[in-house]
């Protein structure tokens, strides 16, 4: 077999496999666009969610320590005043607690500006790695869709063909009866003429 020559045994195959193209092309489109969505929710949560919130927690925390060291000084100085030996133990816990409140704000909010710069440098690597597919997608395999139903399409025109005729491609051409052809002219074969000359000349 020829190595230019198709060997198509089926023609819903390759509407088959050109179906199948076209939902990987629809997949492929849905993929692309929930992880660039994904990636700027995300981005956006941190932004706009979690860093304000975080800045709220620390103002408020910042309020508590204030407070709590307010609360420690104020039971020193009355303790002293009385000459006494109050015990500013709740205090110390108190205030304790609410710096260890104030440096975890803290930390959540350097982690969320922390992880909102690294998406966006993300988000810039992605969609740089995505542009070949994206474009093998959304130009590429539409082409090779394209391709396909005009495979099918010469295919079926070929099917639809009458078939040649055999015996006038197999049989060799036959020279013309020159004797039929003589007699559409109204001529006589040169020996039917011959004989007619002699059977004249015997009568006469």
């Amino acid at each position: 077999m020829s190595s230019e020559s198709a060997d198509v045994r089926s023609i819903d195959a390759i509407d088959r496999f050109r179906v199948s193209v076209v939902e990987f092309i629809d997949a492929g489109r849905v993929s692309i666009t929930e992880a660039d969505s994904d990636l700027d929710r995300n981005i956006i949560w941190l932004e706009r969610e979690r860093a304000p919130h975080w800045t709220r927690q620390i103002r408020k925390r910042q309020e508590l320590v204030t407070r709590a060291k307010s609360d420690l000084y104020r039971k020193q100085m009355q303790s002293g005043a009385n000459d006494g030996r109050a015990s500013v133990v709740d205090e110390k816990v108190a205030l304790q607690r609410a710096v260890r409140r104030l440096e975890e704000a803290q930390s959540k909010l350097t982690a969320t500006r922390k992880w909102t710069r690294k998406l966006e440098q993300q988000r810039v690597t992605f969609k740089a790695a995505l542009s070949s597919f994206s474009v093998t997608v959304d130009h590429d395999l539409p082409h090779a869709v394209g391709l396909l139903k005009k495979i099918t399409e010469n295919l079926e025109s070929y099917l639809n063909l009458s078939p040649p005729d055999l015996h006038r491609l197999i049989a060799p051409d036959e020279p013309a009866d020159d004797r039929t052809s003589m007699r559409r002219t109204g001529e006589q074969p040169t020996e039917e003429k011959a004989e007619d000359d002699a059977s004249t000349e015997e009568q006469a």
